[in-house]
């Protein structure tokens, strides 16, 4: 899911202090950049008009150019604004056919691709740059962030412990909880990250915030009430993160409380994850905003998908099973999802999706792949245990 690779891509920046990385074009019009709602007086921003300046009058400076994208990069995710991933892979267009770069920047490329959920060729520059250079901590770091979302479990968890002889410290013990908890040593993984959390307290607040949110959905997924504690003291440390917010927001509307997402989101409404999670609230609150949400939901998505967006469709799937009750285009949606997209979020969804079109069959990936896994998942045990009355799933 979208949010969930900002996440990998947020923890995997933590790891990048080069002496050259740049970034792309920023608009010369201050009106392009309040459409964010970002000030122009914003730091990020004077930083990266500073880059783009340097870089027009040096446009073969690669160093430059590297961290003025890696600066649009962590922009766009943080703000959940494509545009500025774009401008990323914009300012690097001359370099990004180049099949000799260095390692650096076929991270740095395999960070945008993945932020654009174009993962093979992230894939590709990453295996690449560990060919040349196995001791890349952030290639081993993305690579397992990206394996995680599309279902590699095996290569993130070698890509995690990899990277935990490199970097021991906090990031590591969550890339390891992370995957632990997918297959079948979710406890054992909480304790383990718990633990973790205590043992390095000055670690950097972007891995405490990504720490606590792993524990969060680890505890969810068990159905632990500890899980909401956990969330919240993500979003203590940031509480504009994207990652933790989303999160939370489902955890709040599958537990009822629709009333408390709208508070916890207003004025999320530009990020399309969140503003779903909005209308889902409204919805079930029977706030009066509820049909401009659905509308402007609605148009959001009929837009992507004219651009042929692949990014959504998990979403959209929830928005036309949940809001427009259509279950048939929901489960083609949730079905196209999980072709490349394998969280316990897609799994939901196309579970969720089954069992409303009454088809156990279009179920049987997401059962044969929680039997590979021994993801241990409460909520979609319950989902699998509903769906046993239309049909055999073995």
């Amino acid at each position: 899911m979208k949010w969930r690779v900002a996440a990998c891509v947020l923890a995997a920046g933590l790891f990048t202090r080069p002496h050259g990385e740049a970034a792309p074009y920023i608009p010369a019009d201050d009106n392009l950049v309040l459409e964010s709602g970002l000030p122009t007086t914003d730091p990020r921003m004077r930083e990266m008009r500073a880059l783009a300046n340097r870089l027009h009058e040096r446009p073969d400076d690669l160093a430059t150019a590297m961290l003025l994208a890696s600066r649009q990069l962590a922009m766009g995710v943080a703000e959940a604004d494509p545009r500025f991933v774009g401008y990323a892979r914009g300012t690097l267009a001359r370099w990004w056919q180049d099949d000799g770069a260095a390692p650096s920047l076929r991270v740095l490329r395999a960070r945008i691709s993945q932020a654009q959920h174009d993962f093979a060729p992230a894939v590709a520059d990453l295996r690449a740059a560990l060919g040349s250079s196995p001791d890349t901590a952030q290639a081993l770091l993305v690579l397992a962030g990206i394996d995680e979302v599309t279902g590699d479990l095996a290569e993130a968890k070698d890509s995690c412990a990899r990277f935990a002889v490199l970097r021991p410290g906090l990031a590591a013990a969550a890339c390891t909880a992370s995957i632990g908890s997918l297959t079948g040593t979710a406890e054992i993984s909480k304790t383990k990250l718990t633990e973790a959390i205590t043992q390095y307290p000055t670690a950097d607040t972007s891995q405490r915030l990504w720490a606590y949110t792993i524990l969060g959905e680890i505890a969810i997924r068990l159905d632990d009430p500890v899980g909401e504690h956990y969330v919240l003291q993500a979003l203590a440390l940031n509480r504009r993160d994207i990652y933790a917010l989303t999160v939370y927001a489902d955890y709040l509307l599958d537990h009822g409380r629709a009333a408390e997402v709208l508070r916890l989101l207003r004025g999320f409404e530009r990020v399309d994850a969140l503003y779903l999670r909005l209308a889902l609230a409204a919805q079930a609150s029977g706030d009066p905003n509820f049909t401009t949400y659905r509308d402007d939901v609605a148009a959001r998505y009929e837009a992507a998908r004219r651009q042929g967006d692949t990014v959504h469709l998990r979403d959209a799937s929830r928005f036309a099973l949940d809001i427009e009750h259509n279950g048939t285009t929901a489960l083609d949606l949730a079905q196209r999802n999980w072709s490349t997209h394998k969280t316990p979020y897609d799994a939901r969804t196309l579970l969720a999706a089954a069992i409303v079109g009454e088809n156990p069959i279009a179920a049987k990936p997401v059962i044969d792949w929680l039997a590979t896994t021994g993801l241990e998942d409460r909520g979609l045990e319950r989902l699998v245990q509903s769906l046993a009355s239309a049909g055999d799933l073995h």
